[in-house]
């Protein structure tokens, strides 16, 4: 029973939110040619490309896939992309001295793995 509600939901749904609900009008479409004189490609000429407007246009727009409903629309906007290239500062390094010098410092520091920093 669930299967079947699930089904019946989900055929509802495809019907309304898609062009699939056009099929339903295929009987108004084979009426509609049985009362044509003509060929079947004369038919499909005259009604589906760029029909004018006759006597039987109330008709005419019943068929499959004259009209069909906008059913869905995205609205998508892109941000825009503005970038600006500054122009880079000038970096000044200024050599000072150091406080202290290496002749400053014992030598039994050498043995250990943490030594001071030693100018070159």
């Amino acid at each position: 029973m669930l299967k079947w509600f699930s089904i019946l939901c989900s055929m509802m749904y495809v019907l309304a939110t898609t062009n699939a609900g056009e099929v339903l009008k295929v009987p108004m479409f084979v009426e509609h040619f049985m009362e044509y004189h003509g060929s079947f490609s004369e038919f499909v000429m005259e009604h589906y490309d760029n029909h004018k407007e006759d006597s039987d246009w109330d008709t005419d727009q019943k068929l499959p896939f004259i009209n069909p409903p906008i059913v869905l629309t995205v609205h998508a906007q892109l941000p825009e992309l503005s970038f600006e290239i500054k122009k880079p500062k000038e970096i000044t390094v200024s050599k000072k001295s150091s406080i202290y010098k290496e002749k400053d410092f014992s030598n039994q520091y050498l043995s250990q793995i943490f030594q001071p920093p030693r100018l070159s």
